[in-house]
């Protein structure tokens, strides 16, 4: 069985990327900045 220290060191990495992701995409908007994707 899986350590669940491990686990939640992988969710935490996790989920910082996609908070930076969303803060990128929120800077976005604020600037009225225009993406293609």
């Amino acid at each position: 069985m899986a350590d669940h220290g491990d686990d939640k060191e992988r969710h935490l990495k996790r989920l910082r990327r996609v908070e930076g992701q969303i803060r990128g995409l929120q800077k976005m908007v604020e600037e009225d900045k225009y993406c293609i994707d």
